[in-house]
């Protein structure tokens, strides 16, 4: 009967804190989700509008429609890492990490509340991107597909934003170790290049991106092109995303830089 009991309460417990999570990226929705959508979609506006009127096209498709499946990536990643990695330094910092440290919380259930928050806002920033070049784009190729890829970016670098707010000590360590790692994959995941169109090193530099096959996905998704087997490709970066998880959990419960 206790350990019924105690389940009850840890469920309930985690909800609450992934509610908390959802509730502080809607609540706070012009600082949490606004500037992934205007950044993103003044990237459409002035490289996709402006090539696309010069009919420009890349790997046979119009250059909009070939940026606009990697801007989704980058939509839902930058904005997964930045959330979870946010929530969980100012926990720190302020002190109350240390009531859901105390709290009959598993590791992996308050992992999976601060991550909950990093979806969240990672899938909407994205869905409003969507909607926003709907009007200047094709039918999407295989649903599935793109829903697929954008989820799996969703779960690994909101598991990722979960090490990042850990491991940071200062505000500076936060901003620097997220931009160190999201910024050099972006720019190198061919979201406004065909990576065949590089010369070496930059091509073999962007396969080995992990970004790049989440990219590539994604863009398989909505226009039926693809460079990478698409099903290794969304394996890896699932299975990648079980790893960085259960690195997080470890470190929640090891309490590495969270308890005094």
């Amino acid at each position: 009967m206790i350990e019924a009991d105690l389940r009850v309460i840890q469920r309930r417990a985690a909800v609450a804190l992934a509610s908390r999570e959802v509730h502080r990226v809607l609540s706070l929705w012009t600082q949490t989700i606004a500037p992934h959508v205007v950044t993103a979609v003044l990237f459409l506006a002035v490289f996709g509008a402006a090539l696309d009127s010069r009919r420009r096209e890349i790997e046979g498709l119009d250059y909009l429609s070939f940026m606009l499946p990697g801007l989704l990536v980058l939509t839902t990643v930058g904005a997964a890492v930045a959330n979870a990695s946010t929530s969980l330094y100012q926990a720190k910092s302020e002190g109350y990490i240390e009531d859901v440290l105390t709290s009959p919380l598993r590791p992996w259930q308050i992992v999976s509340g601060y991550a909950a928050g990093s979806v969240v806002r990672a899938w909407v920033s994205a869905a409003l991107v969507a909607l926003a070049a709907a009007p200047f784009t094709t039918e999407v190729a295989h649903p599935l597909g793109a829903i697929a890829a954008l989820a799996i970016a969703g779960f690994v670098f909101a598991s990722l934003g979960v090490i990042v707010g850990i491991a940071a000590e200062t505000y500076d360590q936060h901003a620097f170790v997220a931009n160190l790692l999201v910024t050099p994959l972006a720019l190198l995941a061919g979201v406004f290049y065909s990576a065949r169109a590089l010369g070496e090193p930059w091509e073999t530099l962007t396969r080995l991106d992990p970004l790049y096959y989440l990219v590539d996905a994604t863009r398989y998704g909505f226009t039926g092109h693809n460079d990478a087997p698409v099903l290794i490709s969304l394996g890896a970066s699932a299975a990648a995303g079980i790893a960085v998880f259960g690195l997080a959990v470890a470190l929640v419960g090891r309490g590495w830089r969270l308890k005094p």
